[in-house]
């Protein structure tokens, strides 16, 4: 995507779309540490998690990053883990019959965990012991030895998640009478795949209502189904203030413009079927960017509550951050304003007068149209438009193509400390991801499963 490399994170999964997880409901979106499964590559995936008699998980393989919940006091309780023998395999069904037969099939062991320990009076897994963190990171994990499962119990009513049924739901929720949803997609990453568009009018929605895209195109079944989506996103591209009235482009896509627009970015991971069950390749990397500019306001989440992970600042620092996220914890939103954009420029904060000579002075970022505000352009959009010399440093492009080389320090002009940047600080905006090596605040790793929301307001 434009001025934005897409990071395919490894999946997680706890809020599946089969089962409404109470743990991830009632753990605060506030709690600072978590617990992640991590299962040895001795079992046969998927594994079957329960607590309480419910189904609570479906842990499809050894790399996927599937959560407990808040740690220690939102992971505590009794948990069973079931997974078929190899010689069986999943079905695409099962039934709860406890035949002698059937038991023989599956393998179980029991975990236990009181006040964030394992208790080992009730604990049958093999091995158990909790890691911490590594330095700065915020998720524990709750690792298993590689013996054998003592128990062959048979869960009741196992379910595959069924990944084919993803979707994103547009929100009308601006002042606007009506807005145009387009989408861009990078078609070379997505052969013979017809929800892969590239148009300016996608969706038409009326003020207070909401429309559906579904991700996954059904015309490939099989093996390919559900096909995902690499490299896709989503801006307004026009809007109606009356029903009545003409329709105003806005965003910068319409032909020979330059992209400016709010973007809401996604790879969602394709899946493939074996035995009945689905294995998705990857993660749903999401994220809400300014990196080109804005032109409406944001709040996006995911539709139930949901363990996110992101990399922990700096960029590149490859160490694991979790947070639940939900309405109420957004993974992006972003107020704006034509007073926001008119206080914001290229300079940085503290931009001496020699910087502001160097640069012909604060360049005026917003976009307009018969004298309404339109949007703002990002500093790098600006210098694209207008064929500015520091294009590359604003853009994060020639030299300064590194996060080392495209951060520059404080007060000094760079793309990471420009007043456009630090103008959406919170509360402004949150979790955006506002210049091209700005990732660790803004790009999130959610379960391949994951429905999302997205109003525009």
């Amino acid at each position: 995507m434009p001025t934005k490399i897409m990071r395919l994170f490894f999946s997680l999964a706890l809020a599946t779309g089969f089962i409404y997880n109470t743990q991830a409901a009632e753990t605060s979106a506030n709690a600072s540490n978590f617990l992640m499964w991590q299962l040895p590559n001795t079992v046969n995936f998927p594994v079957y998690v329960y607590k309480s008699g419910a189904q609570t998980d479906y842990i499809y393989g050894q790399t996927q990053q599937a959560f407990l919940g808040s740690y220690p006091s939102g992971s505590d309780g009794t948990y069973t883990l079931f997974y078929q023998s190899a010689n069986s395999g999943p079905s695409a069904s099962f039934s709860s019959a406890s035949s002698s037969s059937l038991a023989n099939n599956w393998v179980s062991c029991v975990l236990a965990l009181k006040k964030g320990a394992v208790d080992s009076s009730a604990t049958t897994c093999p091995g158990v012991v909790i890691n911490n963190p590594v330095t700065g990171s915020n998720v524990y994990t709750v690792a298993f030895g590689a013996s054998p499962w003592p128990g062959n119990a048979v869960p009741v009513s196992p379910i595959n998640q069924d990944y084919g049924n993803r979707k994103i739901t547009f929100k009308n929720n601006s002042a606007y009478a009506n807005i145009q949803i387009g989408m861009v997609c990078t078609q070379s990453v997505n052969p013979n795949n017809p929800n892969c568009q590239n148009t300016q009018n996608l969706l038409q929605i009326s003020n207070g209502n909401s429309a559906d895209f579904f991700v996954d195109s059904k015309t490939q079944e099989g093996q390919n189904f559900p096909a995902g989506l690499n490299s896709y996103a989503f801006t307004v591209t026009a809007y109606q203030t009356t029903s009545s009235a003409a329709w105003v482009n806005t965003g910068g896509y319409q032909a020979g413009g330059t992209p400016y627009a709010t973007k809401i970015e996604l790879t969602s991971a394709p899946v493939s079927t074996q035995q009945g069950a689905q294995y998705p390749q990857g993660a749903t990397n999401f994220d809400v960017s300014a990196v080109d500019g804005y032109n409406i306001s944001v709040k996006a989440y995911p539709a139930k509550p949901t363990y996110c992970t992101y990399t922990v600042p700096p960029e590149n620092s490859n160490i694991l951050g979790a947070g639940l996220y939900s309405n109420g914890s957004s993974l992006g939103e972003l107020t704006i304003s034509e007073n926001l954009c008119l206080q914001s420029s290229q300079l940085p904060p503290t931009a001496s007068n020699s910087q502001q000579s160097s640069s012909t002075g604060a360049w005026n970022l917003a976009v307009k149209n018969s004298n309404n505000f339109q949007g703002c352009m990002s500093p790098c959009t600006y210098a694209k438009v207008y064929g500015n010399s520091a294009q590359d440093m604003f853009c994060c492009a020639g030299s300064f193509n590194t996060p080392a080389t495209c951060d520059q320090p404080s007060g000094q002009l760079g793309a990471n400390n420009s007043t456009y940047v630090t103008n959406l600080n919170p509360p402004v905006s949150s979790r955006v991801y506002r210049f091209a090596y700005d990732d660790a605040i803004g790009d999130f790793a959610c379960p391949a499963e994951t429905d999302f929301i997205i109003e525009f307001r």
